[in-house]
């Protein structure tokens, strides 16, 4: 949709109702990537603060390889993305 106006006024809401929910926080992550530029290194931070409170998922690693994709990181992207598919 590339409506980041729309997503951010929901992540709003979402923060307004539980600011520290797990399904806030990756909403807030991707809006950031969405958003980049400096944004791109809070989303980063997102991912890896979730990865240590549960484990590293597929879908939180996909998040850190867009991540170091963003920040032109191809190789540790590359490392990432192989170690999700390895989960899977």
């Amino acid at each position: 949709m590339h409506r980041s106006d729309y997503a951010e006024r929901q992540l709003r809401i979402m923060q307004q109702i539980d600011e520290d929910h797990t399904l806030t926080q990756l909403a807030n992550a991707w809006l950031d990537l969405a958003v980049g530029g400096a944004k791109i290194q809070e989303a980063n931070l997102i991912f890896q603060d979730l990865s240590e409170r549960y484990q590293s998922t597929s879908l939180l690693l996909n998040g850190k390889a867009v991540c170091c994709m963003q920040m032109g990181n191809f190789d540790e992207a590359e490392t990432l993305l192989v170690e999700a598919l390895n989960k899977a």
